[in-house]
């Protein structure tokens, strides 16, 4: 591909939906699915070194790993690689399926640490202990017996094809993975400025769909579970921090389902209304730019929504699981949420202006412009609607030492001041406490406030 930062700059700089130049677009994917992928794996560390002897902890880690594997399924355009890669595409499918078929395994095992009536038996140490070693062997189990059953990788979830073009309009190198149908034309586009280029298209199975789109099924049984849970810990007069986890575990689910789920029943839509199609077909659309536009938005949409859904899933699990544990855990959680949200709001706009901007008048960086002056300027705003909303779905949860700080400063405020006196006692228990000055202020802050709406501790 000869220089790899100018065949970045060329396809981030060249993207048009009108045309299919949408390879800038799996670049953007794949690095954001990277950088989520490890945001969530450095999570499930925090979650297991905060209790690695507990049963809940490594259960949780486990689930959090297994969802940032499952984020990047375009690893391959994060780099121009040739065709040496598409062997290693198919391995990584396997892994991939592998960690799918033990998310759903999760979702449902989930109930091993949430009192769910009929599923009682989850809850015996026997089973509730063992489940982060167990769930894998019979992951793995199951995917080689449907690899062997099928013949390999190719019979059980598909072929793969590596399609590189360096000849404007011209005819494009085809590779095959073994076992692979041959395309029945090739990805080609009489642009000049955008080649060479080259893709990856994975074929999917029966089996291979199952596992994609089953994800949101077991996320909404997921969700009933956790719904389920917290009113049988309402009515035993559970301690209110286990009622916060499952209502914390409850909208992490729901995050995941209505995120993906709305792309994929959009994607199962358009195939419903034009037929099922892929890459190599939009080359053929010609000048049918609403269906186009229409399998790109679905395609990518459905790409971007597994990193959003996991994103929030891997945030509300963590906030479950450590907001008593790990000091401010929930107000550094909620900055993440938050910047996110701002981030992929502005990229979405930027996007679809630019691209409306491309179309009507043929100056995409208007639109650019348009959206991206107002998101800068009315950014302090946005992030407090934002940050609102946060605080709504992960509410305050304070640490036993935090609690106690809280107590202390507020016997010293009873009287509506701070003496020099008591502000040296205040110093002293926060040094007691090991507490972060930066800690100590949040913590004064938010007493100060403690009765407006939303300032409510929940554990």
């Amino acid at each position: 591909m000869g220089d790899v930062l100018g065949y970045y700059i060329r396809m981030l700089t060249n993207i048009n939906l009108d045309t299919g130049q949408i390879f800038g677009i799996s670049i953007l994917h794949s690095w954001v699915a990277l950088f989520t992928m490890v945001y969530l794996f450095i999570l499930a560390a925090l979650i297991y070194r905060a209790r690695p002897k507990v049963a809940e902890n490594r259960f949780m880690s486990l689930m959090l790993i297994t969802e940032g594997f499952k984020v990047n399924t375009s690893w391959y355009m994060i780099y121009p690689f040739g065709p040496e890669i598409l062997p290693y595409t198919q391995y990584n499918r396997v892994v991939w399926f592998f960690f799918a078929l033990l998310s759903l395994m999760l979702y449902v095992s989930i109930t091993s640490f949430y009192p769910v009536k009929g599923l009682r038996f989850m809850t015996k140490d026997v089973i509730r202990k063992n489940l982060f070693w167990i769930l894998p062997i019979i992951s793995a189990s199951v995917i080689s017996l449907i690899l062997v059953q099928n013949g390999g990788i190719v019979g059980a979830f598909g072929g793969a094809t590596y399609v590189f073009n360096q000849i404007p309009g011209g005819s494009a190198d085809v590779y095959l993975y073994p076992g692979t149908k041959e395309l029945g034309s090739a990805y080609v586009m009489n642009l000049p400025d955008y080649v060479p280029y080259y893709f990856v298209l994975p074929e999917q199975t029966g089996i291979s769909r199952f596992f994609l789109f089953g994800q949101v099924l077991f996320a909404l049984l997921a969700v009933f579970f956790m719904r389920h849970a917290k009113k049988n810990l309402e009515k035993s007069d559970s301690t209110r921090e286990k009622v916060a986890e499952a209502r914390a575990l409850s909208i992490g689910f729901l995050g995941k389902a209505v995120f993906q789920g709305s792309m994929v029943f959009f994607m199962i839509f358009i195939t419903i209304r034009f037929g099922q199609f892929n890459l190599t077909d939009v080359a053929t659309m010609g000048n049918n730019i609403p269906l186009l536009i229409l399998y790109i938005t679905g395609m990518y949409g459905f790409l971007f929504s597994l990193v959003l859904a996991s994103l929030f899933e891997g945030v509300m699990f963590t906030y479950a699981i450590l907001k008593n544990e790990i000091l401010g855990i929930d107000e550094r959680l909620r900055k993440t949420f938050s910047t996110a949200v701002f981030a992929s709001i502005g990229a979405m706009l930027v996007l679809v202006a630019s691209e409306l901007m491309e179309t009507f008048i043929e100056f995409g960086w208007v639109g650019g412009i348009i959206i991206g002056v107002p998101m800068i300027v009315l950014r302090k705003p946005i992030f407090s609607m934002i940050h609102r909303l946060s605080n709504h779905i992960m509410p305050d949860a304070f640490t036993t030492k935090e609690k106690m700080y809280i107590d202390a400063y507020g016997l010293a405020m009873e009287d509506g001041s701070i003496t020099d006196r008591e502000r040296q006692l205040l110093n002293m228990q926060a040094k007691t406490l090991e507490l972060d000055p930066s800690r100590v202020k949040y913590l004064e802050k938010w007493h100060d406030g403690d009765k407006k709406p939303g300032n409510t501790i929940a554990i």
